[in-house]
């Protein structure tokens, strides 16, 4: 219903209907003709600007009519009613592992109040909307989940929460990154700098060359300062991320270098691993004439972490599907190689591809028993892990490409090559 004003001998009133909702009194005029009146117009105005303006005005000056009555209160609303009490679902979580390494599977398991028998429970992970696994509360009040995590670059603090009708439990459990064992952190008392053109105090060349040679760099061993030095170089390349040897060769007091070799996830020098979930090594198993072997545990734990991850998401032991299958890394001592531009650091490797009915190696994108389906999980698997540099996944099946799992490089029709990224110190 629209507005309008009325003005009486008394006041001015903005009406609705037959009330009104706000009035402005007149007051006399003192010392000038009399009977005169006036009021402030603040008011007036505002009425007039809002949104809801009055339509017209009517004046009612000395027609003797009643002064008009505010407009009622609207009585308040009955309080709500009071709900039906509901019913008395609960569900508690009874074994959470406080502790659970990425592909490894864990058990979360617990039992729900009686009338919650025979419904399904979700597990939801942190802010997740969507559940990652569902089962079923069995006629004894139980259920239970198998599920795994899948890629984490450090450990993280994961909040799970399982939900039964009405009924919610939540607990947490700390996600730890795929690691091989390792030496761990060690410190480094060293009073100057060791290797190239640095001060080779013979306690400190022994630090340096004891760590080293406990990281897997055998070959830093022995008296020679260049053995050192080569180590040093080596070591330098993988934390930098270069593929090719670069570095000054010297480890100085607080530098870089130095917080690498003390830290607990110090790159390991190593041979690759011949075979593992999902994964089968060509170069370590079935060509013992090629050296190309080596590498940093870094990328081992790639390898091993992205089998288990293309196991679970596509092969699942199914024969008929190869294994993501490894081949070059590096030389065993790193540095260049014939084979490659890159591959001296330990940090890059090569995947050949799979061919259809579970053999692989020995073919291109371009042959009909390549296997596109298989090569596509083997690049999600390895982009899923979080120290992969995704920009120089390099093949060159155009499919792939415009999916964006891989980039075109010159020489990689016949397979795949992936680099590593360097992980934060830990």
């Amino acid at each position: 219903m629209g507005t309008w004003i009325k003005e009486t001998d008394k006041a001015i009133y903005l009406m609705e209907g037959g009330h009104y909702r706000q009035k402005i009194d007149k007051s006399p005029r003192q010392g000038e003709v009399d009977g005169e009146t006036f009021f402030r117009t603040q008011q007036l105005k505002e009425w007039l600007n809002s949104d809801d303006a009055p339509g017209f005005f009517l004046v009612s000056v000395g027609t003797g009519t009643d002064e008009p009555l505010p407009k009622p209160v609207a009585p308040p609303p009955p309080p709500p009613a009071t709900p039906e009490p509901a019913a008395s679902q609960s569900i508690t979580i009874t074994k959470v592992p406080n502790q659970v390494k990425i592909y490894h599977p864990y058990q979360l398991a617990g039992t729900t109040s009686d009338d919650l028998a025979g419904k399904q429970v979700n597990l939801y992970v942190d802010n997740n909307q969507k559940p990652i696994a569902t089962t079923t509360v069995n006629a004894n009040k139980q259920w239970a989940f198998q599920s795994v995590f899948l890629a984490v670059s450090k450990p993280q603090l994961r909040r799970l929460k399982v939900v039964a009708g009405q009924a919610t439990d939540i607990a947490s459990l700390t996600l730890t990154p795929y690691l091989e064992k390792h030496p761990g952190a060690q410190k480094l008392a060293l009073s100057a700098s060791v290797g190239s053109r640095g001060a080779n105090r013979a306690s400190d060349v022994k630090l340096v060359r004891d760590r080293l040679v406990a990281l897997g760099y055998d070959f830093a061993k022995g008296s020679s300062i260049n053995n050192l030095i080569q180590a040093i170089q080596l070591f330098q390349s993988a934390i930098s991320g270069s593929t090719t040897l670069r570095g000054d060769g010297r480890v100085d007091v607080g530098g870089r270098t130095q917080g690498f070799l003390e830290a607990a996830n110090a790159p390991q020098w190593m041979r690759m691993p011949g075979q593992g979930v999902g994964f089968y090594n060509v170069e370590v198993l079935d060509q013992p004439g090629d050296t190309h072997d080596y590498g940093i545990d870094w990328i081992s734990n790639v390898i091993r972490a992205a089998g288990i991850h293309y196991e679970l998401a596509y092969r699942k032991n199914r024969s008929d599907v190869a294994p993501m299958a490894v081949n070059d890394v590096s030389l065993p001592k790193g540095g260049r190689t014939p084979d490659h531009s890159g591959h001296q650091s330990g940090n890059a490797g090569d995947i050949v591809l799979p061919r259809k009915g579970g053999r692989f190696g020995s073919t291109r994108w371009t042959n009909e028993n390549y296997d596109r389906n298989a090569t596509e999980a083997i690049l999600k698997a390895i982009r899923a892990q979080p120290w992969v540099d995704k920009n120089t996944l390099y093949f060159n099946d155009p499919a792939l490409i415009s999916k964006r799992l891989c980039r075109r490089a010159s020489g990689h029709d016949d397979h795949i090559h992936f680099e590593i990224n360097v992980p934060p110190q830990i």
